[in-house]
């Protein structure tokens, strides 16, 4: 990608380091925000509305989705992210509360464990980039396959 970002709006500093903190949102957000079905249909959905911001994260998710073998599905992704937070508590059917202590719990181990990708120049945690690419697949912004990962 070009410096002058010719295929994608620029992202701001503002808007990454927000997003970098997801774990601190996720965990901040009150249970009783969404609805909450534990379902495997529902997981994506559950994911994506533990997020602030919707839209940043699939701007951001958009880059994930171009530049790795991240699957491109809705429930694919979902579940890629289902798989990685079991290992912190969280079954399919688990409370909000569980969902969300899982996923700031992967995401802080993942940061720990130096599991992290590049994205346009900037350090996210894995999950939070597959959380990103989940909402971007969400939002029908997520391209077709592509090359090579990059994280």
């Amino acid at each position: 990608m070009s410096k002058t970002h010719d295929h994608h709006p620029a992202i701001s500093r503002r808007n990454v380091l927000m997003l970098g903190g997801v774990a601190i949102i996720a965990g901040a957000l009150p249970a009783s925000f969404h609805l909450f079905e534990p379902d495997n249909g529902a997981l994506a959905e559950n994911l994506v509305s533990l997020l602030a911001d919707r839209q940043g994260a699939a701007r951001l998710g958009t880059l994930r989705a171009q530049s790795s073998s991240t699957p491109r599905e809705p429930e694919a992704i979902a579940a890629k992210i289902g798989e990685r937070l079991r290992s912190f508590g969280w079954n399919r059917n688990g409370t909000p509360d569980e969902l969300r202590e899982a996923l700031a719990a992967r995401i802080a181990h993942d940061f720990m464990m130096n599991d992290m990708v590049s994205l346009s120049g900037w350090q996210l945690a894995r999950t939070a980039a597959e959380l990103c690419a989940l909402a971007a697949s969400m939002a029908g912004e997520a391209p077709g396959p592509t090359s090579a990962e990059h994280g």
